[in-house]
């Protein structure tokens, strides 16, 4: 990519997801001076898979195109590359194994972390003056430094951009500065591999503090596979043989295309209370559907959600002050009345008032956008 150098008019921020990875950017509206936000919009979509798939050739794929791609080469594909980071030594880079050539979580990150930086500066014709890269309020120093590492290598490829312009950001503080206010907030995040709780102390000046962090194994990661499973359960029998039994490639492109044709159906499954799941092409097998329902959903969610609610009074039992308002976002957090249902099972009231922005996926990258704009001082102060 071949761009001027960085426009202090605007900053960008990234939010590598376990399932999804948004871009957010902060900017200068030159008609009255103030910053406002928005969302990154790579492959005409507003969130984008977190998927990287390796080809023959040795080009990488991120995004949608690496899903579809993986559809017909499921080996070459990676879908949970965070998971990875997370667990980062500091030592040498872990190597991922089931792939055509060497490569690393880093290298994962790295491409889904450029290929945000180079849709927003190519529609924008300039780059950004600051990068924040997101990440879970409870990863170790290890795990921040691997996702450092994706960041620089994302921006080295890239002329006229240096590694002082990257900076890390923890989801539960940008989730906050994106809510605003002050006082103490308890941050609920239902993400992909798990729910990170984090209570926030939001000072008058504007900074946040990150006062406690708990985990709960409770995913969207999970749901998917499990609501997959329940399909295969559904499924003609000898379609279900070969798919958990059949150990050859078109078995594991139907099981591929299988979870993600489930990933995309839990938002009908959500909105509309039923949604009819098509099987996989899997020869001599006839073509069928599955049907899901809000019941099936439920009985999926009940048990995760009391886990989570168990750990949200846990970790407030563990402060003394006032009790927090309560931000829940995620993926899970999408489902019919997820919200409401730990509000009501925990006592905490909903912060997000009528500020949709505030729990939508990219609420916390539009939150470090924005924190980084400040940073930079970019913009008229309110």
């Amino acid at each position: 990519m071949n761009l001027p150098a960085p426009d202090v008019r605007w900053t960008l921020a990234v939010d590598h997801g376990t399932s999804s990875t948004v871009g957010a950017w902060a900017d200068v509206d030159p008609r009255d001076g103030w910053v406002r936000v928005g969302p990154v919009e790579i492959d005409g979509a507003p969130t984008m898979p977190s998927a990287v798939l390796s080809r023959p050739d040795g080009a990488v794929l991120a995004g949608r195109p690496a899903l579809e791609a993986g559809a017909h080469d499921p080996a070459a594909a990676l879908l949970r590359s965070r998971l990875h980071l997370a667990a980062s030594t500091g030592g040498p880079p872990e190597m991922l194994s089931h792939w055509p050539r060497p490569t690393t979580a880093v290298d994962v990150a790295t491409a889904l972390v450029a290929k945000v930086i180079h849709a927003e500066a190519a529609r924008r014709g300039t780059l950004p003056s600051m990068v924040v890269l997101l990440h879970p309020a409870g990863w170790s120093t290890n795990a921040r430094e691997a996702l450092r590492g994706a960041g620089r290598a994302a921006l080295s490829a890239i002329p006229y951009t240096t590694p002082d312009q990257l900076e890390l950001l923890d989801s539960p503080r940008a989730a906050a500065h994106r809510l605003g206010g002050q006082g103490r907030l308890l941050v609920v995040d239902l993400g992909g591999a798990a729910t990170e709780l984090a209570v926030v102390d939001r000072a008058a000046d504007g900074s946040a503090s990150v006062a406690a962090v708990r985990s709960v194994n409770v995913g969207a990661e999970v749901l998917d596979d499990a609501l997959a499973q329940l399909v295969i359960d559904r499924a003609p029998p000898s379609f279900a043989a070969r798919v958990r039994f059949g150990g050859d490639l078109e078995a594991h492109r139907a099981w591929f295309r299988l979870r993600t044709s489930v990933r995309d159906a839990k938002e009908t499954l959500a909105a509309a209370g039923t949604v009819s799941i098509p099987l996989p092409p899997l020869p001599p097998e006839p073509p069928g559907w599955v049907g899901l329902t809000h019941g099936d959903l439920g009985a999926m969610l009940a048990p995760g959600l009391e886990e989570i609610a168990e750990g949200i009074t846990a970790i407030v039992g563990t402060l003394t002050g006032p009790r927090p308002a309560m931000l829940v976002r995620g993926g899970l957090a999408e489902m019919p009345r997820v919200r409401e249902w730990l509000a009501e099972r925990t006592g905490f009231g909903l912060a997000h008032g009528g500020d949709p922005g505030a729990v939508s996926a990219f609420g916390p990258a539009s939150g470090a956008a924005a924190w980084s704009a400040e940073r930079l001082g970019l913009g008229r102060r309110r």
